[in-house]
Formats: structure tokens, sequence, C-alpha cells
């Protein structure tokens, strides 16, 4: 599933994460998290879950992020 890359820009900036203590605090791999940000990998759910735990987010944040229909991708 392809991320909304805004919406977990949004979330890390709101949680004071940048990628490096992302990925440390949700133990997924930094290569990882930066494949999300260039679209250049889906997030398995998985993955997803980490980082909204990671995150604190909610059901809802965390669906809106990593599941929605719709998303917005943008190329950093």
């Amino acid at each position: 599933m392809m991320v909304d890359i805004e919406g977990l820009k949004k979330a890390m900036e709101n949680a004071g994460l940048n990628i490096n203590t992302l990925a440390n605090k949700s133990n997924v791999d930094k290569a990882t998290i930066s494949r999300l940000f260039t679209g250049k990998s889906s997030c398995s759910i998985g993955t997803a879950q980490k980082l909204s735990i990671a995150l604190n987010l909610s059901t809802k944040s965390a669906g809106n992020i990593f599941f929605a229909k719709n998303v917005a991708i943008t190329q950093l």
C-alpha cells in the first residue's frame, strides 16, 4: 500500500521525530522509511503498525496515512 507522504511527515513533525529517531523508536530500518518517502516502496501492514505505534497515532490517523484509498504522493 502506498503512503500519504505529507500525512507521515506531519505525524513525524507532531511527534518531534526525524527519520533516524523514528527508525530507532519503531525498529524499522531507516532505508525502508526513506523508500516510503520517495514512493519507491509500498508499506507492509507490519511496518505501518510499527510506525503507527512509534508515532502514537490514533487508529483513524494511521488509517488515513497508511490505508487511505486516495493518497497524496509527493516527491521530495
